[in-house]
């Protein structure tokens, strides 16, 4: 991903709009990109300060950094990729033992 694909995506980022396959690229450029993660600070304090403002300043979600929300984002694509190989593992137990009973 090219630092201005990556720029268009901070908001639906923020808004957990990107799918797993852009969350990768994104979180992957963010991480190695230090002008992307400088904009996208500034981007993610002012957002969530916007959305503090318009709120009862009682949501525990706006008081996560953005250094945070990369991790949870993080651990959410490791959960998601877990979760698939499970999914294969139990596809080839079940074809194995439906070939042991043929």
């Amino acid at each position: 991903m090219q630092c201005k694909e990556v720029q268009g995506k901070f908001i639906p980022f923020i808004n957990d709009e990107l799918n797993h396959k852009e969350l990768k690229e994104f979180l992957a450029h963010i991480r190695q990109c230090k002008d992307c993660q400088e904009e996208y600070d500034i981007y993610y304090t002012m957002i969530m300060g916007m959305r503090y403002l318009e709120s009862d300043n009682n949501k525990t979600e706006l008081e996560i950094d953005s250094e945070q929300r990369i991790r949870e984002a993080e651990d959410y694509l490791l959960q998601y990729k877990i979760l698939q190989a499970e999914k294969i593992i139990l596809f080839v137990v079940l074809c194995i033992g439906l070939v042991l009973l043929l």
